[in-house]
């Protein structure tokens, strides 16, 4: 052998070396290699391992409860908030949400979701395992722009709207407690006013002053049995297709001593070409009285008030307008908050209570439809009414 590498020539050992040494280099530089892939996987692993650990720990420490689906309406994962909220025991994953929960709203909002790809989000009441209340906010998970599930976030309202009974049972009975005496009081200083030839100057105003607030006493006592009426959820509409411009001709009629003291313009602005819109009359009166009402006592002398309709493509609407003062942008998003008054002390002076734009948008909401407010300071305000063209499914409706 060693004869043999004495007989090879020169220049092949060296090549062969070289061979070598390059093959020991390429070895060492894949060795390298291989760790630092194997390093960067271990990394990778343990990252993905602290941010599962980081999920369950948020899923378990949520206070609302978390419902994982799959694009089948199959639970995924569930945490423990929302096994405590429908006391669930066991292996529930791979069932049907349907099964589980045994709620069709649920169900069918979680299809939505599935079908359409968007968020959707309702307050849904469910039977067992006791009757609680939820507001529930459905959202698309996506991979690669593909759907594969769908993540249902469960916040108990049950208490809040158990609070929400309990106070307008308070304000009904005590509404209706308030009427019987408040009646009276209004009958003997009726009565008493009528014999004023028997009383003196200074007793005569002040049964003058006692019959007022008795009589802004009733009326706020009557608008907080209506709303609270309308908030129990057991009014209902009744439709009926309404002329609109012969309508607001004959609302006109009842505002008309009061625009004259301000002598202020009542613009009928509706065209008698408009088509017929389907309201519950009652409600509708009570709706534009309402906007009416405090377009006159709010605007200055000379003013105009105007009542406009047009049909859109999907609703109907109606606009109450006036060329007064405006109201703030500060207060133009609690203006519909039963009680918020913009102007409190020229409110007191106008008998007004603040319960009627909430009464106005119950009524509003309670056709299906929205009202909406522009307004800007020294240019007047315009309350938009929009009424949905189909009919509510809670509606009956009169021929």
């Amino acid at each position: 052998m060693n004869l043999l590498w004495i007989l090879l020539p020169s220049s092949l050992l060296l090549g062969a070396l070289f061979l070598l040494q390059r093959e020991r280099r390429s070895r060492q530089t894949l060795e390298r290699q291989l760790k630092q892939v194997s390093d960067e996987l271990k990394r990778t692993f343990q990252r993905l391992e602290e941010t599962q650990a980081r999920l369950e720990t948020t899923f378990s420490g949520m206070g609302e409860g978390v419902l994982l689906t799959d694009e089948r309406g199959d639970i995924v994962h569930l945490n423990p908030s929302f096994r405590e909220m429908f006391r669930l025991t066991g292996k529930v994953e791979g069932r049907s949400a349907l099964e589980v929960l045994a709620n069709v709203a649920c169900d069918d909002a979680i299809r939505e979701v599935i079908q359409k790809g968007g968020s959707v989000e309702r307050e849904i009441e469910f039977k067992k395992p006791k009757r609680r209340i939820f507001q529930i906010h459905f959202s698309p998970m996506r991979r690669e722009g593909r759907l594969f599930g769908v993540v249902s976030l469960f916040h108990d309202l049950t208490e809040i709207r158990r609070l929400e009974e309990v106070r307008r049972d308070f304000v009904a009975n005590l509404s209706h407690e308030l009427k019987t005496p408040l009646t009276a009081i209004r009958g003997y200083s009726e009565t008493l006013l009528e014999e004023s030839g028997s009383l003196s100057a200074g007793l005569r105003r002040h049964a003058e002053i006692i019959f007022r607030h008795a009589a802004d006493l009733g009326q706020l006592m009557e608008n907080l049995l209506n709303l609270s009426r309308i908030e129990s959820g057991r009014e209902e509409v009744a439709l009926e297709s309404i002329p609109p411009k012969t309508f607001v001709s004959r609302l006109f009629e009842r505002f008309h001593v009061q625009a004259g003291v301000k002598r202020i313009e009542l613009a009928n602005e509706v065209s008698g070409e408009v088509p017929p819109l389907m309201a519950d009359p009652n409600k509708l009166n009570q709706i534009l009285s309402n906007l009416v009402d405090n377009a006159i006592k709010y605007s200055p002398a000379g003013a105009k008030v105007w009542v406009r309709s047009r049909p859109q493509a999907k609703e109907y609407e109606i606009e109450v307008g006036d060329n007064g003062p405006g109201i703030p942008l500060q207060d133009q998003e609690r203006i519909f908050e039963r009680f918020y008054r913009v102007d409190k002390a020229r409110s007191r002076d106008t008998g007004g209570a603040g319960l009627g734009l909430a009464i106005v948008k119950h009524l509003v909401e309670l056709h299906g439809g929205r009202i909406s407010l522009e307004s800007s300071p020294a240019q007047g305000s315009k309350f938009k009414v929009l009424f949905p063209h189909t009919l509510s499914q809670h509606a009956s409706v009169r021929p």
